[in-house]
Formats: C-alpha cells, sequence, structure tokens
C-alpha cells in the first residue's frame, strides 16, 4: 500500500514539474501571429516591419477587406502625443499678444474631454459645439488662445471615442484649426502656416495645406510640399509608427508638378501603392510619363503590373496614358498578368487614396459598390468605386476597341471582351 502511494506521489510530482516546465518555456516563446494584441502604439508587429522596410508577400494582391478585417485594422487611440518636428523651414514667429484669460479659459474647456467616463452624450457634445462656437466668434483675439494649445503639441482623436461623431469634428486639433480658417485675417493665417511646418500629423498637413490654399491660391504650395517632404522622410525613417501617410499623397496629388513626379518614384519601394495612385492622380497628368517608365520596366517583374492598371483607369483622362498601352500592346510587351489588372482599370474598381470617399463619415451613408483594402507594408489604406455611368465610358469603350486591334494575345483579349461588356452595359439607351 505504502508503495502505491509513493509511486502515485512521484508521478504527481513529475507531472507538476512538467507543466511547470511547459508554463515557463511558454513564457520565453514569442507570441505567435495569432495573438490579437497591439502596442501601446497602436503599431501592429506587421507595422512594425513594414516601417522598418519590410514588405509582406501578402500584399502582393489586393484583396477586399471584409468587415471583420476593417474592424481589427489598427486605429490611432483616443489622446495622441504626435511626434515632434524641429520645423527647419519654419519663418521666424512675430511676437504677439497673449492670450486673454477668457479666450484660454474658452480653449481650456474644449480640452478638458474625460473620455474613461464613458461615450460622449449628445448633451455633453451639445456643450462642447457651443463652446468651440463662442470662441471662434471672439474672432482675432482667440488666435493667441489657440496657437499657445496646438503649441502643446496634443491631440484628441474623436473617431476612437463612443459619441465622439456627435461632435462634429474629427479631433480637437482639426477643431480649431477650423475655427482659424472661420476666423480668418493675417493672425489665423500666420499660426496656420507656423504650425503646418511643425506639425507631424498627415491629415492636419492636408487640413492646413487646403485652408492656406483658400487665403493665398498658390502662395503657400511650396511650404506645403517642404512639410509633406520632411514629414514623408520621418516615415520612411520608421520615426511615425503605425501612421497612416495616405493624406500627404493626396496633397502631393494635388499641389504636386512634375518635380513630385519623381520623389514619388523614390517612395515607391515603401509605399507601392500610394505612389503608384499618386502618380496617376497628379494634377494636369504630370505623373503620367513616370507611370508609363515604371509600366515599361521589363526588369520589375509582376511589379508593374499595378502601373498598368492605374495607367488605365487613368486613360480615358490622359492621351499619353492610353497612347502608352496602344503601343504596348501592338508590341506584345504587356504580361498576361497584367493585361486582368487593365480590365480591371479600364471597367472595374477605380482606386482612391483613403478609408472612403471625401465627405463620407461613418454615418455618412452607403455607396453602392464602395470597397476598402488595408496593405500591411506602409499601412496602406485605399478604397474603390465602381464606374459610374459619367466616368468616360464612351472614351474607355473606344480604347477597348483599338487595344483589341492592337493585340493578338488571348489573354489579352478575353480580358477586354470582358471589360467591353461590362461598359456596354452602363451606357444610356439610344
Amino acid at each position: 500500500m505504502r508503495r502505491r502511494q509513493l509511486i502515485i506521489l512521484t508521478c504527481l510530482m513529475a507531472l507538476a514539474v512538467s507543466t511547470v516546465y511547459i508554463f515557463w518555456k511558454q513564457s520565453r516563446s514569442p507570441v505567435s501571429s495569432g495573438d490579437a494584441s497591439v502596442p501601446p502604439n497602436g503599431e501592429t508587429s506587421a507595422e512594425a516591419s513594414a516601417s522598418r522596410g519590410q514588405s509582406s508577400e501578402a500584399d502582393s494582391e489586393i484583396r477586399e477587406l471584409t468587415p471583420s478585417e476593417r474592424s481589427k485594422v489598427a486605429q490611432l487611440p483616443s489622446v495622441i502625443q504626435p511626434v515632434s518636428r524641429s520645423g527647419t523651414n519654419a519663418v521666424p514667429e512675430p511676437a504677439g499678444p497673449a492670450p486673454t484669460p477668457y479666450t484660454r479659459q474658452l480653449v481650456a474647456a474644449l480640452t478638458n474631454l474625460n473620455f474613461a467616463h464613458g461615450p460622449i452624450t449628445k448633451e455633453q457634445a451639445e456643450q462642447w459645439k457651443q463652446g468651440l462656437q463662442v470662441l471662434t466668434q471672439q474672432g482675432a483675439a482667440a488666435v493667441p488662445a489657440i496657437d499657445e494649445f496646438l503649441k502643446q503639441n496634443q491631440e484628441l482623436n474623436f473617431a476612437a471615442v463612443t459619441g465622439g461623431d456627435l461632435l462634429g469634428q474629427s479631433s480637437l486639433r482639426s477643431a480649431l484649426i477650423n475655427a482659424l480658417t472661420q476666423i480668418g485675417g493675417p493672425e489665423a493665417s500666420a499660426v496656420m502656416l507656423q504650425t503646418l511646418q511643425t506639425t507631424t500629423l498627415p491629415s492636419e498637413i492636408a487640413q492646413l495645406a487646403q485652408a492656406l490654399e483658400q487665403v493665398g491660391p498658390g502662395q503657400y504650395r511650396q511650404q506645403t510640399l517642404d512639410a509633406v517632404n520632411e514629414v514623408l522622410g520621418m516615415a520612411s525613417k520608421g520615426q511615425l509608427p503605425g501612421w497612416d501617410v495616405g493624406t500627404l499623397f493626396k496633397v502631393l496629388q494635388t499641389y504636386g508638378d512634375s518635380s513630385t513626379a519623381s520623389a514619388l518614384e523614390q517612395l515607391a519601394p515603401q509605399w507601392k501603392y500610394y505612389a503608384t495612385m499618386s502618380l496617376a492622380g497628379l494634377e494636369g497628368g504630370a505623373g503620367i510619363p513616370s507611370l508609363i517608365h515604371e509600366a515599361q520596366d521589363s526588369t520589375a517583374g509582376a511589379k508593374r503590373d499595378f502601373a498598368f492598371q492605374m495607367l488605365a483607369q487613368a486613360a480615358s483622362q490622359y492621351t499619353d496614358a492610353s497612347s502608352a498601352l496602344i503601343d504596348q500592346a501592338r508590341l506584345n510587351q504587356i504580361p498576361d498578368s497584367a493585361w486582368r489588372k487593365i480590365a480591371t482599370g479600364l471597367a472595374g474598381d477605380q482606386y482612391q487614396i483613403g478609408t472612403s470617399p471625401p465627405g463620407v463619415g461613418p454615418n455618412g451613408g452607403s455607396w453602392s459598390g464602395l470597397k476598402t483594402y488595408h496593405i500591411q507594408s506602409g499601412n496602406q489604406n485605399f478604397y474603390s468605386l465602381p464606374v459610374g455611368p459619367d466616368g468616360q465610358v464612351s472614351q474607355r469603350l473606344d480604347l477597348i476597341a483599338q487595344l483589341l486591334r492592337a493585340t493578338s494575345n488571348p489573354v489579352a483579349i478575353a480580358a477586354l471582351q470582358n471589360a467591353r461588356d461590362i461598359l456596354s452595359g452602363q451606357m444610356p439607351p439610344r
């Protein structure tokens, strides 16, 4: 009997030692890829790799996000402490009047939002919006107090808070910049310019660029491009981990020129989709020559397929793009893998940088055919909409007819005929 008890006791001790060893070994092992935890700064492990220039094989093919996948894409937290920027190109700031106690109190009331006490209620939102209105009504007298807060380099992200949409603003700093825009005048413009030259928030740079362009068309474009290039340089060095810089590429599309195209080519290895879309979207077709060069680079392999797609998407607007496609088809220089992409560019999903069409928020209604995409490498986010009846359908059909005459490739013919059938169904009846 004692021997049996001894044997049982020995087995239990061995089991206990084995269990302890297993837990000890697991605690020393790296977290598995299935772990859904996110570091405090909001950067996932995939994004951390991307910020160091490492791309994912899964990013080679665009795939629409499911609602579940979309909800898991890392978002910025509610309270943000942006990375500092030296503002080396900033103009010397003139000495201005100090904030009055009253305007300073008004700004403090706007910043005194406690997200730890549950969602923002309708009553709280109305009170907050009224405070913002009162501050704006102070006119130039409110500018020093707003400037004082913006220099503190702090941000509250309302999109990350339940009920935040009731505030009618995307963030605290965005609300104050909107107030400066409404106030107007040289004092407000000077604060916006100074903020443009020091902020690292991509969406803020885009907002300031638009506001300053309204104040003085073309006057602040160089400062805008300097800010964009400086912040993209910081992001390329991993100094802005987890940030989505898509709005900076959209600014380049709007305010860039032929020299911007060269910069976009340099950014393509890290932000392939953003850079290629931006080349296709540069004002006046300034990026089309670079896009053609990218598509004609036979050493790039399948990496140039997306360049062909964006050429096709832009071809109905720019003759240089359509002529390049026809020439490449006639010379049989378009690989089979690219023809499906070209068909998509002509008749399928039309890609744009961003998470949704402009002016559409979380409760902004649905768009027929809207799809969203997320690429881990470079934290790239974009959406697509189908070609609409006003999408130059007749020009697209004409280009398809020319491409069909220029190629005998059966893969190309099948893809182009399918694109033609899709577009033909969108032509208005005669």
